[in-house]
């Protein structure tokens, strides 16, 4: 046995004992001759249990165990962080399982439109934008292309920020700009013959939103650029460039994500989603992490979208 394994027997024996007696052997041992050892045994016994939770979410760590009190007790705490958001998020997923249709608030993606019946074919000479590097989510949704276009982009439209940002994603603080060129029209299935829905493509509005704590990264502002870099009636695409400066290392990067929806026709659409991160002065030794916790949570966000368009997909006025 190593001494590792004998530190683990003792305290499991440890464990049948009254509190009284075994709490102040524990204080004399951790403070005076064991004090070393007892930590390094902390830190290798949380190790593993962290790695085994980042490569379940898709992401990558180096952590390297080092004879300090403080890397216990870090580790120690993560290790209860990440206990605790897997139960939260366990239980949240028990409760829409169990209550699939509970959080419906309403037909957010609006009425069925005519024009999303039948077939539809891809403009001659019209370039697909391309999937940014990491492609998170490909699905096919049971919603009419004009009628998702509406609940995207639409001004009148409630279904991201009610729908997505507050009931799913649990934002707060949410506060959605507007389009800088014909706000009034864009996702409008029925647009005046005045307005040349070309001109739509290249505008742009700001949101902001506050996104809530996960196991290694607390509650943080988000503030995002979007910009519409394609919009035809085959096809619209949506491109975010979104900075946490209140994320570790917050300031050396930027998210940049994309939402492509394709006409299928049928009522029904194509979606994909995919991210890619930025650094503007060069990659900071973490860079990899950062990478990695950005496919992950970025990802678990298209799940929600994919997922929310779904669940409502059925809800008419």
């Amino acid at each position: 046995m190593s001494q590792y394994d004998v530190i683990a027997q003792v305290f499991a024996w440890m464990y049948y004992l009254n509190w009284i007696l075994y709490l102040p052997l524990c204080l004399v041992l951790y403070n005076t001759i064991l004090g070393s050892t007892i930590r390094q045994f902390i830190i290798s016994s949380v190790t593993d249990e962290i790695f085994f939770y980042v490569e379940e979410k898709g992401m990558e760590m180096e952590i390297e165990i080092k004879n300090a009190a403080t890397q216990a007790a870090f580790m120690l705490n993560a290790l209860r962080e990440i206990r605790a958001d897997g139960r939260e998020l366990k239980k949240r997923r028990q409760q829409a399982e169990s209550e699939e249709k509970g959080n419906v608030i309403g037909p957010l993606l609006g009425p069925a439109i005519k024009a999303d019946n039948g077939q539809v074919s891809k403009p001659p000479g019209f370039e697909v934008p391309e999937n940014l590097e990491f492609v998170s989510l490909e699905l096919e949704v049971p919603v009419g292309f004009c009628r998702l276009r509406w609940a995207m982009l639409n001004k009148n439209s409630r279904f991201v920020v009610d729908g997505i940002y507050k009931t799913e994603a649990r934002y707060e603080n949410i506060t959605m700009g507007t389009w800088n060129v014909h706000n009034d029209h864009i996702g409008d299935p029925n647009p005046p013959s005045t307005i040349d829905t070309s001109e739509f493509v290249g505008s742009e509005k700001e949101n902001s939103y506050l996104m809530p704590r996960s196991a290694f990264v607390k509650a943080n502002m988000c503030y995002e650029t979007q910009c519409l870099i394609a919009y035809n009636e085959y096809c619209f695409c949506i491109k975010k460039r979104a900075r946490n400066p209140d994320a570790p290392y917050g300031s050396t990067f930027i998210a940049w994500t994309q939402i492509l929806v394709i006409n299928t026709g049928n009522e029904s659409c194509k979606l994909y989603c995919s991210v890619e991160p930025e650094f503007p002065n060069g990659p900071p030794l973490v860079s990899r992490q950062i990478k990695s916790g950005m496919r992950a949570g970025v990802g678990e966000l298209f799940v929600l979208i994919g997922e929310t368009i779904t669940k409502y997909a059925d809800e008419y006025p």
